[in-house]
């Protein structure tokens, strides 16, 4: 069994439907311990023109282990041609968080 590595995923969605069914299925099938949704407004250059949208960042809390397979869940399950699924490692925490974190995904 790998060591537990605890890294955050963010992607967005362009409303709160698509964000929810994507992470619910991260949770259904164990791949996320937390999943958070955020209203944000974006701003990005997409084929060469200036764009802006609401949309909602989903924060997914999870183990490095799960990276891919948190990755084709959600682009498999997007709307985007190109969903931001961005990944950053998780430095330190309340230990008691990580141990959760830890039981809820089974590692």
């Amino acid at each position: 069994m790998p060591r537990f590595k605890p890294v955050i995923i963010t992607a967005t969605a362009p409303n709160r439907e698509e964000a929810e069914r994507i992470g619910r299925l991260l949770l259904e099938n164990g791949l996320a311990a937390c999943v958070q949704y955020e209203n944000i407004f974006s701003r990005y250059v997409w084929n060469g023109e200036l764009c802006g949208e609401e949309e909602i960042r989903i924060v997914i809390k999870t183990a490095r282990c799960h990276y891919r397979a948190v990755e084709k869940t959600i682009v498999r399950n997007h709307s985007y041609d190109c969903p931001q699924v961005l990944m950053q490692p998780v430095q330190g925490g309340f230990l008691p968080y990580l141990k959760w974190m830890k039981a809820q995904l089974g590692l």
